[in-house]
């Protein structure tokens, strides 16, 4: 499915909004996520660390970052103008440097490969210019797909 910048941004946004207003886990750990950037297999948005998102020793949770990769992989193959973005077949993160509250976290997500039935994605995660955190995501789109292929007959 090919749809310009604009058009990408804003089927972005809707789908971020539906997570928001659907609630749940995802709009809980999300709700202050400001979209910068989205393109047909790429998206960056930005996010405030607050308090939630601490572990004991006040450093960003590792479960938060990783849900971080988990959902920016997904706005990614939501780029391609899907509504849904599949279920997770696998997801991998690694840290690399820690951040705190206050600190303003960027991630910069990526479709690396969209399959009929896959979708590899990549997350990177910054915190200024350094990198904090990256991870792959890879998710199962054959219904999407599927869903997108009517729409184009």
């Amino acid at each position: 499915m090919t749809i310009t910048m604009s058009t990408t941004f804003n089927h972005v946004l809707k789908v971020v909004e539906a997570v928001r207003q659907h609630g749940g886990f995802d709009a809980l750990c999300f709700n202050q996520m400001k979209l910068l950037e989205a393109e047909t297999g790429r998206v960056r948005g930005e996010i405030p660390v607050t308090k939630e998102y601490l572990n004991a020793i006040g450093s960003t949770h590792g479960g938060w970052l990783s849900t971080l990769v988990d959902v920016g992989g997904s706005l990614a193959v939501a780029s391609h103008g899907f509504t849904t973005t599949g279920v997770s077949t696998d997801l991998s993160v690694s840290f690399l440097a820690g951040s705190k509250e206050g600190d303003n976290i960027i991630f910069d997500a990526q479709v690396l490969r969209m399959g009929r039935t896959l979708a590899y994605t990549r997350v990177d995660i910054f915190n200024k210019s350094k990198m904090i955190a990256t991870g792959s995501h890879t998710k199962y789109v054959a219904r999407e797909q599927e869903v997108a292929a009517k729409k184009e007959k």
